[in-house]
């Protein structure tokens, strides 16, 4: 049937240029019977589909674009109307992608971002590499953020009553609204708005408190991610906050801060802690790491020294710590250290060290930490010499009478608030549980709520709510500023899809402005910063091209420490009591996947498993082994226990949890109870975000709501918990089975430096360690003696035989890919998982099929504990049968390593799976069967086989075939990759190297050498394309190249001492390799471990008699301690 698409009629008066056609003179004249016509040949309703359909999304789409990146310029025109392709549009040539530059707003920073579109509608983001502390990085909340802007359950209109309102409608209700307390000055009208560092609405804001200096205006957010300014207030005098510079750091301790991925400006953290921790060479300095945490956290898997402690306990520890560095303070501090068992050595040891490092030492603390703790570490950084080198302070600009929630709804308690504007957030939803805010706004008159989504909030009261939909920030006009206050243009590539409004434009209506198109709101903004004088078309123009203003970053503040400020926050603390089994303490952490909830019906999010404890699509109250063992639900583990016992009960494969509730001040929750290694013994950890009920179709009934346990006084850590178990099961999603590398050399570490007595085992001694473990150093060469004369250029295209009869393959493409990933920066953050996911086309297949085993990610990220106190013994031992308690973590991302003598090749009956002259080891999905031989022959378990059509089919009528619902919406079709072909049931999958990026890259070298005159110049140049996981990675661990040229990055990193094959005994011969880790204990320290936990395990398992002596055989791998221990038990 044809679509009737409506195009939007130019003005009467505008003069029309060109030739004009009509199909008849009826049409012409206009008359009544061609109009009637019209309407026989497109019906009304038939451009109505679910969601909104490609032709209605063209001409959404916009006229022009902000090009970015390599080879492209220009930046995103305003238009009026914005219309289909009826003409080619300058700069965009069809079917080959244009980029353009945005940012993804959130809190109080942004995430500088390219945004690659496809004919209009964006598809993949990338970091802006314009933007240095980010160097071209994303995280992986912005890379999912694309599916939000396709998300079917947005809101589609703005409503009233349950009645749709137009656009001129809305402007006339914020318009009656602002003349109305205009007369009262705005007594009787509030606002509550989410947190933003955007320049054009705290301009606005300023104005509409000029206009209604009576109304309130109130901000808040369930989380925080940035510390305290009362603390920086109180010692230094004025309103800052640190901006710490880990990639300067020698020395770091973090104090209950997951700096790496929770914290604000975790991208640029995680970036500089990396260069910090990336070692090439044996003369490369490294950084030592010092956390004391209460959870399991990113930041605490990469710690050379890690305690566990309660968080309402880091108050004494800060305390203890302060004393050790300025003994003056004891007279004032010793009575806030009481109650917690530190030990002397551990406390000594750190401050030894931190001060051995003056100038090149950091602290840092939680955002979460109260400001006692802050204003503390705000002076151990003074003494350390660390102001103005490894952490600046910068000013902080806050919205002046801005009130706080709890004194908005005293507010609405008093009566006083007729009218009630909420400007994003969902506090029905996460609000204290205290304050009671569905009662209380319940109670207000009129409520007026902008949001994405008609969610908690904005089903309260329907009949006295008016909805207002908002713009996803990919088709919105704004502006925000970083974390290091850089303004970055939030610009999109089309009209909003649902007609949503941006946050500054209801704000415009609100002062009472007539017009409030967003993109002159911004332009204004801009035009007062530049200053007079400036070209602001020039300054506006550079700002969307480059993405980012220059000069615009807040220029460090000197501060001078007062002692005295201190003093008088901690005047009215009182040292909290120490948490044990009957008074348990809990800790609201943010979910690394949905954040607060407002993530929560992103599927790549939900089913992107948690780094740590590997479950999706739920979370779950997280619980120490120690507690454990004293709620007796430890688990029973083998009657033989030849491996490590489990961590949780599992039934074929699925986590069969046990439910407990969790009580705490009178109210309680329930949820699925999951045994964590490394908590605090006594701390129980509560991810938030889940429990959605109004989310949308993904999010509503994952996971359970955390918020109803939380108040105003303890948003972040509270005291007195209970659990009770309620006989009830609950199965979880949970990705990774088995925790432990059971001695295998999957991962293989060493210390940097050497110990007190040099054994040989680091890498300052051996930088060569990798060949040190493993089958590898048991065994002939793989390549034989003819292959290692050959160079890796050679090998890499000979494929030498070896000791094997085997005729090899031989590669003659002119390029011959490779990757590296370097395990010593790799922090597990599973951006480059989500990466994949958008860039590739992978579906999701719904919590029900995970369980099932069934998950169809490409790369896959393994998280392993290792404690040291494995058993070898033929039938196990009682080490086998003890959860670690405080192990250390090591991560790995897998994907298909493109094997050289690929096992799954051999098995394939029909070549679907075959190799090019490139060393690629392709997918040919049209002859694919689906035997599944490939995936069982594949030693890294990487192959995807689609059981369904997941793309096709909704997740919950999988099995109902032909009987249910086939066809994806199309606004869900929008957001696939056009250049990657969308897989059916019955294929198999696995990671391509991304090689349509690679094509690409090769096609746009021909042209570009063509032109040049030299059609014969094939070789892409290193650097020239990135795959979507090296291209989105935050610490650069990911590295992917041409291995011919032996000055490409990969081929750097594969000539490195430390680089080694995963399973490489088994002669496949992958292209991707790894770098091993290192990790750089203090050798005075109390639980300092000559070996890592994982190379104690591997000796004990490959060589028994070590076991006994100590490894004093073989390779000499060091001794193996009797109960090893690297962290507290508080």
């Amino acid at each position: 049937m044809k679509r009737k698409i409506e195009h939007p009629a130019p003005p009467a008066a505008e003069s029309l240029t060109g030739p004009k056609y009509w199909r008849s003179l009826d049409e012409l004249a206009g008359t009544p019977g061609f109009r009637a016509q019209l309407e026989r040949e497109f019906p009304e309703g038939a451009a109505e589909l679910d969601g909104v359909d490609r032709r209605g999304f063209m001409k959404l789409m916009a006229a022009s674009f902000a090009l970015g990146g390599v080879g492209l310029s220009g930046c995103r025109r305003p238009e009026k109307f914005i219309l289909p392709y009826g003409k080619s549009v300058e700069g965009v040539i069809p079917g080959l992608p244009s980029y353009y530059a945005t940012a993804m707003p959130l809190r109080q920073g942004a995430i500088p971002l390219l945004a690659e579109t496809h004919q209009g509608r964006p598809t993949k983001l990338e970091g802006n590499p314009t933007y240095a502390p980010h160097g071209g990085a994303a995280s992986l909340l912005a890379q999912a953020s694309v599916l939000d802007l396709y998300d079917p359950d947005r809101a589609r209109a703005h409503t009233r009553g349950g009645k749709s309102l137009s656009a001129v409608e809305v402007a006339t209700l914020l318009g009656e609204i602002a003349t109305k307390y205009a007369a009262t000055q705005g007594a009787g009208l509030a606002l509550l708005a989410d947190e933003s560092s955007s320049p054009s609405r705290a301009r606005l804001v300023k104005e509409l408190r000029a206009k209604l200096p009576r109304a309130l205006w109130s901000e808040y957010e369930p989380v925080t991610d940035q510390p305290p300014v009362a603390a920086a207030q109180a010692v230094f005098g004025q309103a800052v906050r640190p901006l710490p510079d880990f990639a300067k750091a020698r020395r770091i301790l973090s104090i209950d801060a997951d700096f790496l991925q929770s914290e604000a400006g975790s991208l640029a953290s995680a970036r500089g802690f990396a260069q910090g921790r990336r070692v090439n060479r044996k003369e490369d300095p490294m950084n030592r790491l010092y956390v004391v945490e209460s959870g399991m956290s990113l930041t605490g898997s990469m710690a050379d020294h890690r305690l566990r402690l309660a968080s309402s306990q880091m108050l004494a520890f800060t305390a203890t710590l302060v004393i050790a560095v300025y003994p003056e303070s004891a007279s004032v501090l010793e009575p806030f250290t009481q109650g917690v068992k530190l030990d002397p050595k551990w406390i000594q040891a750190c401050v030894e060290d931190l001060q051995a490092h003056r100038g090149a030492a950091l602290v840092v603390a939680g955002s979460h930490l109260p400001a006692e703790v802050h204003a503390m570490v705000h002076g151990l950084n003074s003494i350390l010499g660390a102001a103005g080198a490894t952490v600046s302070y910068l000013p902080v600009e806050s919205t002046p009478g801005a009130t706080s929630l709890s004194a908005l709804a005293a507010a609405i308690k008093a009566g006083s608030v007729k009218t009630l504007v909420i400007l994003g957030g969902n506090p029905a939803y996460n609000a204290p549980a205290d304050l009671d805010w569905a009662a209380l706004q319940k109670s207000v008159g009129e409520v007026i709520r902008w949001g994405g989504h008609v969610d908690e909030t904005s089903g309260l009261n329907p009949a006295a709510t008016t909805h207002l939909a908002a713009a996803h920030y990919l088709e919105s006009w704004g502006d925000v500023r970083t974390v290091d206050g850089t303004i970055v243009p939030v610009q999109p590539m089309i009209l909003p899809l649902f007609g949503g409004l941006t946050q500054i434009e209801v704000l415009a209506r609100l002062a009472g402005q007539t017009e409030a198109d967003p993109y002159q709101l911004v332009a204004t903004t801009i035009a007062g910063l530049a200053g007079t004088g400036a070209d602001v078309a020039r300054v506006m123009e550079r700002f969307l091209h480059d993405g980012v203003l220059t000069g615009s970053a807040y220029r460090p503040v000197a501060v001078r420490f007062k002692a005295s400020g201190a003093q008088s926050l901690l005047a009215s603390v009182r040292p909290a009591t120490a948490p044990d089994k009957d008074n348990l303490e809990v800790r609201f952490v943010v979910d690394p996947k949905v954040d607060d909830g407002r993530f929560a019906n992103n599927g790549w999010l939900q089913e992107c498993p948690d780094p740590i404890t590997k479950i999706s699509w739920d979370n779950a109250i997280l619980i120490s082994p120690r507690l454990a063992r004293d709620l007796g639900i430890d688990p029973k583990g083998s009657l033989i226990q030849v491996a490590r016992k489990e961590n949780a009960e599992f039934t074929m494969g699925k986590e069969n949890a046990r439910v407990f509730e969790l009580s705490l001040g009178g109210r309680t929750i329930s949820g699925p109870v999951h045994i964590q290694p490394g908590l605090a013994n006594y701390t129980v950890i509560v991810p938030l975000g889940y429990g959605r009920t109004a989310a949308g179709h993904v999010g509503n009934g994952a996971g359970f709501n955390a918020y109803p346990l939380r108040t105003t006084g303890a948003m972040h850590v509270g005291l007195g918990a209970k659990l009770r178990d309620t006989g009830k099961r609950l199965l979880l999603a949970n990705t990774q089975e088995h925790w432990s590398m059971e001695g295998r050399d999957i991962i293989r570490e060493a210390n940097f430096e050497p110990a007190a007595k040099p054994d040989g085992n680091s890498y300052r001694e051996n930088p060569g360690y990798v060949r040190k473990v493993g089958m590898e150093s048991h065994t002939p060469s793989n390549i034989g003696e003819v292959g290692e004369k050959m160079t890796p250029q050679e090998r890499a295209t000979k494929i030498p035989r070896g000791n094997s009869l085997y005729q090899t393959p031989q590669f003659d493409g002119h390029h011959q890919w490779g990757m590296s990933i370097d395990l010593n920066t790799c922090i597990g953050c599973n951006a480059c998982v989500v990466a994949c996911q958008a860039e590739n086309n992978i579906p999701i297949v719904g919590k029900d099929q995970v369980m099932r085993g069934r998950e169809m990610h490409w790369i896959r990220l393994d998280r392993y504990y290792s404690s040291g106190t494995i058993d070898a013994e033929a039938f196990g031992g009682e080490g086998n049968r003890e959860l670690p308690e405080d192990p250390q973590v090591s991560l790995q991302p897998m994907t298909c390593v493109h094997c050289e003598l690929a096992p799954c090749e051999v098995v394939c009956p029909v070549n679907a799976t075959v190799h090019d002259e490139e060393g690629i080891n392709t997918m040919a999905y049209n002859r694919c069967i689906g035997t599944r031989y490939c995936a069982n022959n594949c030693p890294y378990k990487v192959r995807r086989f689609n059981f369904f059509d997941w793309n096709q089919r909704r997740l919950d009528s999988l099995y109902l075939g032909p009987a249910g619902d086939y066809g994806m919406p199309e606004i869900l079709q929008m957001a696939k990759n056009p250049e990657v072909t969308v897989r059916m049931r019955g294929v198999m999958e696995k990671c391509t190297y991304c090689v349509q990026r690679v094509q690409n890259g090769k096609i746009r070298h021909k042209v570009k050498m063509a032109q040049a005159g030299r059609p014969g110049d094939v070789v892409v140049p290193d650097g020239t394309f990135k795959v979507a996981c090296e291209q989105t990675c935050p610490v650069g661990a990911i590295v992917f190249g041409n291995i011919l040229d032996k000055d490409s990055a990969v081929s750097r990193a594969k000539a490195r001492e430390q680089d080694y094959a995963v399973l490489g005994y088994l002669n496949v011969r992958p292209r991707t390799t790894y770098s091993g880790k290192l990790r750089n204990p203090n050798p005075r320290m109390p639980d300092f471990q000559p070996l890592p936990f994982s190379r104690v395990e591997y000796s004990r398992k490959n060589e028994p008699a070590a076991h006994g002596d100590h490894g004093a055989h073989g390779h000499g791998h060091g001794a193996a301690p009797a109960t090893p221990s690297h962290g507290g038990k508080s």
